[in-house]
């Protein structure tokens, strides 16, 4: 083989070679990115979670408040699993998307009531005052539930509505406690 014939032969490969690596460099970089932007999210969430008085316990009346916010996803758990049941359940058109509604505002309501407790733990004002905000809606899904329940005369869907409407009344009384309120910086 001449001197040129091994040279084109073995340029032939170095563009491919020469692609892989660009490729390789480009997911490296983005995988650095991905972990950059994960660990400043990281850093954020535990921020949100972090001692805002160190070395300062809270009050009893905080600390079962953010049980009780995480006490009634469940029971909205089981009203969006009884609500979503009853739309396979042959009902006119009407109640079935009244029904879906109900099921997703069930599921969001549970789920932000016990994404909230960990902030009011943490003791901040703005955080506190969201979580007013969802034990609010919480309590208005309760009373959707409840007239939902009479106009289908279904007891299974009563029972829960007094559940979680009970639930939401306690969260409520419990998000405005004095020792919360104090905790919260009012």
């Amino acid at each position: 083989m001449s001197p040129e014939a091994s040279s084109e032969a073995s340029s032939t490969p170095r563009p491919a070679a020469s692609a892989a690596a660009t490729a390789a460099t480009a997911a490296v970089t983005a995988a650095a990115t991905a972990l950059r932007f994960l660990s400043s999210a990281w850093a954020n969430a535990l921020g949100l979670v972090a001692v805002r008085r160190p070395g300062v316990r809270p009050p009893p009346d905080v600390r079962q408040t953010c049980v009780l916010m995480f006490a009634v996803m469940p029971a909205y758990g089981l009203l969006a699993y009884l609500s979503w049941d009853r739309t396979a359940s042959g009902l006119p058109g009407d109640f079935v998307d009244d029904l879906r509604v109900l099921t997703a505002a069930a599921v969001l309501v549970g789920v932000l009531l016990a994404v909230l407790a960990v902030p009011v733990r943490r003791g901040g004002h703005a955080l506190w005052r969201a979580a007013q905000v969802g034990a609010v809606a919480a309590l208005g899904v309760a009373l959707s539930t409840l007239h939902m329940a009479a106009r289908l005369a279904d007891t299974p869907l009563l029972l829960a509505g007094i559940l979680v409407a009970a639930a939401a009344i306690v969260v409520n009384i419990a998000l405005w406690s004095t020792d919360v309120r104090r905790w919260c910086g009012l």
